[in-house]
């Protein structure tokens, strides 16, 4: 931008007039012209005093508030320097010509003019950017004997494709890069060993975790932590060192932010792995266990950080995020290997309650797979339309024999007892009892003989009951727990997917 000359203001008049007579006076000869330039200096400060004392008249007037003594207030106010010398010690050549080796030497103007006159320089040319058109307008300023500076010089306009700019900042950015291999050199050997103390310390947590935390992940997660601090800590010190001050806070600052975006980000892993950490801890189950939760029932094959796996007793697996195992209601039927087994009976009401339940009573006794204590009960549950019932409760030992085969095995037994004993078991679906002395007659058959009488219980019935009294049959597959039998053949086709949480 240019700027124009301003009128000189009556003091830039004066003092102009003033260094001109101080120069006359120098040239002079004799006394005679000393004397003339006496008077001329005399003259001049007389001028100078006059100025003063109208300067101060037009100060006053501005404090009473007179208008006509104020400036017109869109007139600007001309810097004035502090303090003008009378005697300069510098003359207007020497100004400007050390002005102009000044900029010159810089090698940031094209043509650029420095011209002195009574101590206002004024400074033309072209910059090459608006910073260094402001350094020589201040260093100009500074000069010495520099009344005023009249910068006129105007900014370079580039071209839309000068790639100058921009080679010189990559050759700039490589200058510094070469500068900053030694320090990165450092950095990266901080780093290395910032790497080897964080798994010597991953290794030294976990094993004191070992001692005094079962939990693998548990143990896991607490190693990993203390290295990533340690990793961390390594990783500001290397910024530090190089000299990347700004991007080791940065690096702190963003490792926080970084961590609770991707907590909101991922939140439903970060609660099954959280899950993980919880079910290790508490261990409701444990592998090769008999459980059923949210409405399946399999046993445990294993507990990863995704989901927790059964095994169907139909041989199908099932994944369950370990978030949905930790919230919902587990049944564990292997958490005690006593468990209690029951079946019903129905008697005829014509038959003995107590004969029917003595005779299945000791059927339970006599059974192998029955424990003792808690001793097992034949219990009256309800009368039906045409039937007693008779529920049967016992406890058997889980570990060691099959729940199903044993309760087929006594309800066999049960109704093999009961037909020696000649106590019925209708079906109240398809048979009807009349009371004794009823005649029952049938309509489609003909009418019988007195002489042919009917045949008594114990003769239409004469079947042999002697293999249903054994413990257990071929077609029950033996009275043996067959969990492990199960699980074995499924794990010939199971893949591993991930290390298992639990034992």
């Amino acid at each position: 931008m240019n700027t124009k000359p301003l009128a000189p203001s009556p003091s830039v008049v004066l003092i102009r007039r003033t260094r001109s007579s101080i120069r006359e006076w120098r040239s002079m000869n004799g006394a005679a012209n000393r004397v003339r330039g006496v008077s001329i200096v005399l003259a001049c400060s007389l001028m100078a005093f006059c100025i003063a004392v109208g300067s101060s008249v037009t100060a006053f007037a501005q404090d009473t508030g007179d208008p006509s003594a104020i400036l017109d207030s869109d007139e600007k106010p001309i810097e004035t320097p502090d303090k003008v010398e009378v005697e300069p010690t510098a003359i207007d050549e020497d100004i400007s010509t050390r002005l102009q080796s000044i900029f010159e030497a810089t090698n940031w103007f094209e043509g650029v003019d420095v011209s002195t006159d009574e101590g206002v320089v004024f400074l033309s040319g072209v910059a090459d950017s608006a910073p260094h058109r402001e350094w020589a307008e201040r260093v100009a300023q500074k000069t010495s004997d520099v009344v005023a500076v009249v910068n006129q010089i105007e900014v370079a306009k580039h071209s839309i494709w000068d790639i100058t700019p921009a080679v010189g900042q990559l050759q700039t950015l490589g200058a510094d890069f070469v500068q900053l291999i030694p320090l990165l050199a450092i950095g990266t050997l901080v780093i290395v060993l910032a790497y080897a103390v964080a798994r010597i310390s991953a290794m030294l947590a976990r094993r004191i975790t070992a001692r005094r935390v079962d939990s693998q992940l548990l143990q896991q997660v607490i190693a990993s932590t203390v290295a990533v601090l340690v990793m961390l800590i390594g990783v500001y010190i290397a910024l530090k060192v190089s000299g990347l001050s700004r991007l080791a806070v940065t690096v702190l600052g963003g490792t926080g932010l970084v961590g609770l975006a991707l907590g909101f980000a991922f939140r439903d892993i970060a609660e099954n792995y959280l899950s993980s950490i919880l079910i290790s801890l508490n261990r409701p189950f444990s592998v090769g266990d008999l459980i059923e939760l949210e409405g399946y029932k399999g046993f445990v094959r294993r507990v990863t950080t995704r989901g927790t796996l059964l095994l169907t007793v139909d041989g199908n697996h099932i994944q369950i995020p370990n978030n949905t195992v930790y919230k919902a209601i587990v049944t564990n039927y292997s958490s005690s290997p006593r468990i209690r087994r029951e079946f019903i009976v129905g008697i005829g009401y014509d038959d003995s309650v107590t004969q029917a339940q003595d005779q299945i009573y000791e059927v339970l006794k006599r059974h192998e797979a029955v424990l003792d204590d808690p001793a097992p009960m034949v219990l009256v549950d309800s009368l039906g339309a045409a039937t007693v019932n008779l529920v049967t409760r016992f406890w058997l030992d889980s570990g060691k024999f099959d729940a199903a085969s044993v309760s087929s095995a006594l309800m066999r037994q049960a109704k093999t007892a009961l037909a020696e004993a000649n106590i019925s078991m209708p079906d109240e679906s398809r048979e009807v009892v009349f009371p004794q002395g009823v005649p029952v007659a049938m309509l489609d058959a003909p009418p019988k003989q007195p002489s042919e009488a009917a045949p008594t219980q114990s003769e239409s019935r004469t079947p042999n009951h002697e293999p249903d009294k054994a413990n257990s049959s071929a077609a029950e597959g033996g009275l043996e727990n067959k969990d492990e039998e199960i699980q074995s053949h499924a794990a010939e086709g199971e893949l591993e997917q991930g290390e298992n949480l639990i034992g």
